[in-house]
């Protein structure tokens, strides 16, 4: 994933119980200070095409639905046929799947697209993210900055 590069961390949602998700695990990896990671809150998946240039890693983050059990954390690399089948977190007017084929379109083609997903709690509605979903976004957020450190220590090799 990365070769020196900037990397994008996108966390979609809302101020909601648990559709909070997405953002959580954004601002949990931006206290992180990562050098070579920016990271922005988006509320809808639209709000991606003010920021995907072509060539950049995005790693984007949301709550789901349909995917497991609540808590539980998916992940995927775009494209993957498999995304189609998932409800995503609040009520986007497009959803993220038709958001990434725009930007291909638009000819804005993201080197690599990984996406994490975590299955909210169906009947949580509370102003914070309930017990569960909050241990999704803990597993989360250690497998994306894993993942973050790996492809940097690789990018590193390769420039060596």
């Amino acid at each position: 994933m990365n070769n020196g590069a900037q990397i994008m961390v996108a966390g979609i949602g809302s101020p909601h119980g648990d559709d909070q998700a997405g953002w959580e695990v954004a601002r949990q990896i931006e206290r992180r200070g990562l050098t070579h990671v920016r990271v922005k809150l988006a509320r809808t998946p639209a709000d991606l095409l003010d920021w995907i240039e072509t060539g950049m890693d995005i790693v984007i983050c949301d709550a789901c639905r349909g995917a497991g059990a609540a808590g539980s954390v998916h992940h995927w690399e775009w494209p993957c046929g498999q995304l189609h089948e998932i409800r995503w977190s609040g009520t986007h007017q497009m959803s993220l799947v038709g958001v990434l084929a725009l930007a291909e379109q638009l000819g804005k083609h993201p080197e690599h697209v990984q996406i994490y997903g975590i299955e909210l709690q169906s009947d949580h509605s509370e102003e914070t993210v309930s017990d569960i979903v909050q241990s999704g976004v803990i597993a989360a957020v250690e497998s994306i900055c894993e993942n973050l450190n790996h492809s940097v220590r690789q990018g590193e090799m390769e420039h060596a």
